[in-house]
């Protein structure tokens, strides 16, 4: 049989272990991502100093506290580097059903040299997905 000692050292217990949950679950609730891109659609030739659509497609996360952040875009000689970014957001434990893609999701951009490039779209894994283009004039 349990004592009025043991009641108040089990339940001192019990709220110290909640309390350390606590501080851990509210240092998780905003944290941002790399976002697994399966697959990128554009066309393979495009006129210089036109825009053009790169269209992605990939699941951001499978509840509805993942979203979109931004694009990441950088220019290395003939190489466009692509990073997708997301972003966990617990919003007060309330995180609604539902895959979150990013299917159709278009980004907008100009290539102004004419020449042969790469779409080099890093993933999370360290890989990366590479499609490649070719600009005219």
């Amino acid at each position: 049989m349990l004592t009025n000692k043991s009641y108040i050292l089990l339940l001192s217990i019990l709220i110290v272990s909640l309390s350390f949950s606590a501080c851990n679950l509210k240092s998780d609730t905003n944290n941002d991502f790399l976002i697994k891109v399966d697959s990128i659609h554009t066309p393979e030739i495009i006129n210089s100093g036109r825009p053009f659509n790169l269209v992605f497609y990939g699941t951001i996360g499978f509840n509805e506290c993942y979203s979109l952040t931004n694009f990441d875009l950088g220019y290395d000689r003939n190489d466009i580097i692509i990073q997708v970014w997301g972003k966990f957001d617990y919003k007060e434990g309330k995180c609604p059903e539902g895959i979150v893609t990013i299917n159709g999701q278009e980004y907008q951009t100009t290539i102004y040299l004419p020449g042969n490039y790469r779409i080099v779209i890093f993933e999370p894994d360290n890989s990366v997905l590479i499609k490649q283009i070719s600009v005219v004039e």
